[in-house]
């Protein structure tokens, strides 16, 4: 088993949409439910975080900052300058869904999913409660996949041409057919089931192909080959891992965000749940792709 170091940045109540920035060095990552943009230095241990007016669904590096799916929207944080600016309404209806797991693609195209957490008074039960993932492109939405119950997993072979999407409750992780020229999606089929936990959670893919899955409510990532079958188990010490990502030198660590927003408030002191892991890779990973246009 790899040594997993507990990185010294805060706590998330729900950390996820973990990038390493390859021009900064530095790690983004966020916290959905305490919502904020945090950048971690692994050099130094500093945590920055920026926090934000609505709940966040992911993180994807720009050019001159970084894209985020807030439920009011989707908005792009300038860094340097401090500024939020908005960049079009969710492809949802936000009083119903909240915006989850985007990532770009390997040219640069922004994709994302949803997951149906309605605002007070709730909805009916006959209300939808599953969304597509969308593509976002020229300030408009596409269409890309069927809907949905949990938007997770979202992934990328290293020749661009399969791409992967997880529906967590459904417990299952989806492989499409991929255009890299057009990103149109074609031929979906089941990768892989996963039936510990609460199912799979965010994920990333290695140089070799192999796709790492965090496993939420069940502490550990699993490493599937091209084919889909289980090549590894790693157990972590926090029982709700979010998504792995590759950084560091040479892409050679795996950060992992966790959550601990199960727990009730008087637990979560003293715990790794909610903390940042880091941990050797036995292969390095493929670099973030920076959202194009930007």
């Amino acid at each position: 088993m790899p040594e997993i170091t507990i990185l010294p940045a805060d706590a998330a109540l729900n950390g996820e949409s973990p990038a390493w920035c390859t021009r900064t060095r530095r790690l983004l990552w966020i916290d959905s439910r305490a919502p904020a943009l945090h950048r971690f230095d692994p050099t130094t241990g500093r945590d920055e975080a920026w926090e934000m007016p609505a709940l966040i669904g992911a993180c994807a590096p720009t050019a001159r900052g970084v894209l985020l799916p807030l439920r009011t929207g989707l908005h792009h944080l300038d860094l340097s300058a401090g500024t939020l600016d908005f960049l079009a309404p969710a492809p949802c209806d936000a009083r119903r869904f909240v915006l989850n797991d985007g990532r770009c693609d390997p040219a640069g195209r922004f994709l994302l999913g949803a997951m149906y957490e309605p605002l007070p008074p709730g909805e009916l039960s006959d209300a939808p409660q599953a969304a597509p993932l969308w593509r976002y492109g020229d300030g408009r939405w596409t269409t890309l996949t069927d809907p949905v119950a949990t938007s997770n997993g979202l992934a990328w072979s290293p020749d661009g041409r399969t791409m992967y999407h997880a529906d967590t409750p459904a417990h299952v992780i989806r492989a499409y057919d991929y255009d890299p020229a057009t990103g149109d999606v074609s031929n979906p089929r089941v990768f892989a089931r996963v039936e510990e936990g609460e199912g799979p959670d965010g994920a990333s893919v290695d140089r070799d192909g192999f796709y790492w899955s965090a496993i939420y409510g069940a502490g550990c990532l699993l490493r599937f080959d091209p084919d889909g079958r289980l090549e590894r188990r790693v157990d972590l010490p926090v029982r709700w891992p979010t998504m792995p990502a590759f950084g560091g030198e040479d892409l050679g660590t795996i950060f992992v965000t966790s959550a601990n927003k199960d727990l009730p408030p008087d637990e979560r002191a003293g715990r790794a749940d909610g903390k940042l892991l880091a941990l050797p890779a036995p292969v390095p990973g493929l670099p973030t792709v920076e959202v194009a246009g930007f």
